[in-house]
């Protein structure tokens, strides 16, 4: 009998990650396991085995089939438990190297809580045992079996980096995603180009269209870039114009062969599907993470119509029908390497089932095998997502309602642009009666789709028709499809003005607090045939199309906050003509109309006062309220640590210095009125004379806040400075100055 493993474990832990080592007996010392990261929750982390089998891309005894890897994560407080699957990554290194053989295999793995995980390996061998029905093969020793653990912190991240945020995920009986800190999550996305990844910087895509030479300038110092020739600063530049643009999810297909680009697959050649190109997809990985990491989630579309049966026409086993092991292996090896993400969308086919006459045509049964077969395999429950051609959506799309299937969303496609709310409502309802509320996004619209703004420059009809068409009715988002140059498009700055209109939404549902998770679509609140609603029992989100007067059906004799939202590019993003209202004993209240340009779009935010009563006059006293401090007015200014929650300086003298090394990493300025002041409604912020924020709210805070997370204010300016914090009902002022040492 063998003598039994004895474990060593050593830990390293540098500003950046931790790093453990696992070696194993003597005898195989020059194996062993490490994992690495910054070890912080919804981190991503890896597993990394070395002194493995040896392999190569080429070789015959082929590592993508003939091993399977994987490996399961258990959190101590929580109990979770995911079951990653595992791939081969040749040098370890290969995004830089371009390596195409090795001895390292690896998993990649994103922690959710805090605390210890534990973890084992399984690793196996055997012909085809990667796809394998039910398992088996043979142990690869050392590694099977082996166990260890690490310990988690909390996240370091803030802002909109997703690593502060945690995964996107569905939510049961929720028609939009969350992330794992409890912020909810609309999309704003970027659809074209289609064929994202085929770009000239990665490994092996000779064919590639695209070069994004006009982003470069975007690429900052401390961005990541791939091979010795430091690659990738183009596409990487891409992603941050996009995410400072609000760019929140950008769409790419993996593989794009005989479709309409035909320059995008993650094999070793165009067609190889058994044998993956470990660089290429090492590459890949390292933008994924960086889109991640600048508040960008990918959307993955897997096929395209024209290679939805790819994989088993090339399957001689079935005969062009059924479900391929290359099907099964390109699913795992994308989940092993992409599944990690905390913000991906796993789509599993585009126009799929579109009876197009080519005869790559996925059926209904094929559909349910490879829904049931990836969820299985995908251990974090992302959402799981169908497009399909217009006019085959209900013969697509119906059979997979409810809870018969793992299907989570769906990508619609609308190819008239007026009828981008009736479509949404139609399958927002219709997952809803089926008893699983679908995520459903409107992803692709017909025509030559949404034009540069050279051609379009107010985006008036995808303002209207598809953006405010979608929220009302109660999608999840929007992604943006230029059909008409989707295969050339290399400077996403042709639509800044698409990006900012869509972003001007975006803002409002942000900054307003607008509970759009917990509403529903609600058209008969609102008089007119052009103008949609989306409400609650409390908030009313009303969208006139062609303006007018608004009449909206409110609950009876209450009392309501009503304000205007100009929806068009330029002037300010806050509400207009805020005040209150009383709604009439029945029937509908006639509210009036937008304060300017009537007849144009406007969007009306109504939130019921918590109480329907009107406030009760209070009784006269002998002794007035106390004046306010000398200077100061009716409020009293704190610094607060945005990541604590705690003021740590105030309330502010008026004129007062800070230093900047003294104040919490991150940290924004709140105002409370002052004892004795009395008050009603909002605060404007005013900084040197520019309204810096409005908040509708209390907590009143400089930066806003979200559901109990106060967003630190990254535009404190250095120097000398005016503060005031102004009164949105009545105008009362508080100012005072301040002088910032940087």
């Amino acid at each position: 009998m063998a003598a039994p493993v004895r474990f060593v474990v050593a830990t390293v832990i540098t500003a950046a990650v931790c790093v453990v080592v696992v070696p194993l007996t003597a005898a195989q010392k020059t194996s062993y396991i490490v994992t690495t990261g910054a070890k912080r929750v919804w981190h991503p982390m890896t597993l990394t085995l070395y002194g493995g089998p040896w392999a190569s891309e080429s070789a015959d005894n082929n590592p993508f089939l003939n091993y399977r890897l994987a490996a399961t994560f258990t959190s101590g407080s929580s109990g979770r438990k995911y079951v990653i699957p595992c791939f081969w990554a040749a040098d370890g290194q290969a995004a830089h190297s371009g390596a195409t053989s090795g001895s390292v295999w690896r998993c990649l793995f994103t922690p959710d809580v805090t605390g210890m995980w534990r973890w084992s390996v399984s690793f196996k061998s055997g012909t085809n045992v990667a796809v394998r029905p039910g398992g088996g093969g043979a142990p690869v020793s050392p590694f099977d079996g082996q166990t260890g653990s690490f310990w988690v912190r909390k996240s370091n991240k803030t802002g909109f980096d997703f690593r502060g945020k945690g995964r996107l995920r569905p939510v049961a009986g929720k028609r939009h995603l969350q992330h794992d800190n409890g912020e909810w999550f609309m999309k704003h996305g970027a659809d074209s180009p289609e064929n994202f990844l085929g770009y000239s910087d990665f490994d092996n895509t000779p064919k590639a269209r695209h070069s994004y030479a006009p982003h470069r300038r975007d690429w900052r110092a401390g961005d990541p870039v791939w091979a010795k020739d430091r690659r990738g600063k183009a596409i990487v530049g891409a992603v941050n114009y996009l995410a400072s643009a609000g760019v929140n999810s950008v769409y790419a297909m993996p593989m794009t062969v005989s479709g309409d680009a035909k320059d995008t697959w993650p094999w070793t050649t165009e067609r190889g599907m058994w044998r993956y190109d470990v660089s290429k997809l090492d590459q890949w990985r390292i933008l994924f993470e960086h889109m991640n990491a600048r508040g960008v989630a990918l959307h993955f579309v897997l096929s395209e119509t024209e290679n939805e049966e790819l994989f088993e026409r090339a399957d001689p086993n079935v005969k062009g029908r059924g479900f391929s092991d290359a099907r099964r292996l390109y699913y795992r090896e994308l989940v092993a390497r992409f599944g990690h993400l905390q913000g991906i969308t796993w789509n599993l086919g585009e126009e799929n089932g579109w009876l197009d006459g080519s005869g790559q045509v996925n059926t209904d049964a094929q559909r349910k095998a490879f829904l049931a077969h990836f969820s299985a395999l995908e251990p974090y429950g992302a959402l799981l997502s169908l497009h399909t051609y217009p006019a085959d959506k209900k013969r697509v799309y119906t059979p997979l309602l409810g809870k018969a299937t793992p299907l989570t969303g769906v990508s619609l496609q609308v190819a008239g642009w007026p009828n981008v709310h009736k479509e949404t409502l139609e399958w927002v309802r219709a997952s809803k009666q089926a008893g699983k509320p679908w995520v459903v996004s409107v992803d692709e619209i017909g025509g030559k789709g949404a034009l540069p703004d050279a051609q379009t420059p107010d985006h008036h009809q995808e303002r209207r028709d598809v953006l405010w068409g979608a929220l009302t009715a109660g999608a999840a988002g929007v992604e943006w499809y230029y059909q008409a140059g989707d295969q050339s498009l290399e400077n996403f700055r042709g639509h800044a003005n698409l990006w900012s209109t869509t972003d001007r939404a975006m803002r409002l549902l942000r900054e307003q607090k607008v509970p759009y998770w917990a509403m529903n679509p609600a058209d008969e609140l609102v008089r007119g045939a052009n103008n949609w609603a989306l409400a609650n029992s409390d908030v009313i989100l009303v969208y006139l199309r062609w303006g007018g007067q608004a009449r909206v059906r409110l609950a009876p004799s209450s009392t309501y906050k009503v304000g205007w939202f100009d929806p068009r590019l330029g002037g300010s993003t806050s509400l207009r003509g805020r005040r209150t209202i009383r709604s009439t004993a029945g029937g509908m209240t006639t509210i009036g109309s937008p304060p300017w340009q009537a007849n144009r779009d406007w969007a009306l935010l109504i939130h019921r006062e918590t109480s329907p009563a009107p406030p009760a006059i209070p009784a006269p006293t002998s002794a007035p309220p106390p004046p306010p401090v000398a200077g100061l007015g009716p409020f009293a200014f704190f610094v607060v640590d945005a990541d604590s929650t705690k003021d740590v300086k105030g309330p502010l003298a008026a004129h007062v210095t800070l230093r900047r090394d003294e104040l919490p990493t991150n940290f924004s300025i709140r105002v409370i009125r002052r004892k004795g002041m009395s008050g009603q409604g909002g605060v404007r912020f005013v900084v040197n004379g520019t309204t810096e924020r409005e908040e509708g709210m209390a907590p009143f805070l400089i930066a806003g806040d979200w559901k109990g997370k106060i967003f630190p204010w990254k535009k404190a300016p250095c120097g000398k400075f005016t503060l005031a914090a102004v009164a949105m009902v009545g105008g009362a002022r508080s100012t005072i100055e301040v002088r910032m040492i940087c």
